[in-house]
């Protein structure tokens, strides 16, 4: 179990790198490594022995596996040039997964308050800027669609109070809004290629770091 954790976090790393590099050997890196990291911290949840006689932990953790399956297609189907729509299909199956599991732990009423007032305030801001520009590509639905279910995934984690839950949901929420920010909204005018790239390690930097955050908190 160690081994497959360290070996995700090593195929990250290579992945941070591969993005930043781009290319073609860039590329062929990028397409080894981002379905590597997912695919071993499903294994390595299959693997994770559970508390005896813990019945949340038997609820839980099928719901979170599906979350890292629909999270692979999600990650294969993003990869350049990319299906867009179709990633974002897979994504929205893994956030309600990762919802269904979370629906099953106890929470707090002050954490829900909370937890809904960051998901109003982020609607509100950046979500309503990136549905604008969704929309004058014909995709308002789908993208408002998905940030419904996101932050409805990371309200229910923020919910149970678990520090690791939380961050890493709204790590998850950071890393969405900032590839969606790089899809669909004009980049800067003359913007240095350097700038992308750094966007784009940005994007899977949180993306990881929320993946096994969410991994910990949901077996752990």
């Amino acid at each position: 179990m160690t081994g497959l954790l360290l070996f995700a976090a090593l195929a990250g790393g290579v992945n941070w790198a591969a993005v930043w590099r781009g290319g073609p050997m860039g590329l062929a890196l990028e397409r080894a490594t981002k379905p590597a990291v997912m695919l071993a911290l499903i294994v390595a949840v299959l693997v994770w022995p559970s508390e005896p006689g813990s019945a949340a932990a038997v609820m839980v953790r099928p719901w979170l596996v599906a979350g890292l399956v629909a999270s692979v297609a999600g990650d294969v189907l993003l990869l350049p040039p990319g299906r867009f729509v179709a990633g974002l299909v897979a994504f929205l199956l893994g956030h309600l997964a990762y919802l269904a599991a979370f629906i099953l732990l106890p929470g707090s009423v002050p954490w829900l308050v909370a937890g809904v007032l960051a998901a109003a305030v982020l609607i509100a801001t950046v979500g309503r800027a990136l549905v604008r520009s969704a929309t004058r590509v014909g995709l308002g639905g789908p993208v408002a669609l998905y940030l419904v279910a996101i932050c409805a995934m990371a309200v229910a984690a923020t919910r149970t109070g678990e520090p690791a839950a939380i961050l890493g949901a709204w790590l998850f929420v950071t890393s969405d809004a900032m590839l969606g920010w790089g899809r669909l909204r004009a980049p800067a005018p003359g913007m240095p290629r350097g700038g992308r790239r750094g966007l784009g390690v940005a994007v899977m930097v949180t993306y990881h770091l929320a993946q096994g955050l969410l991994v910990l908190a949901l077996v752990a």
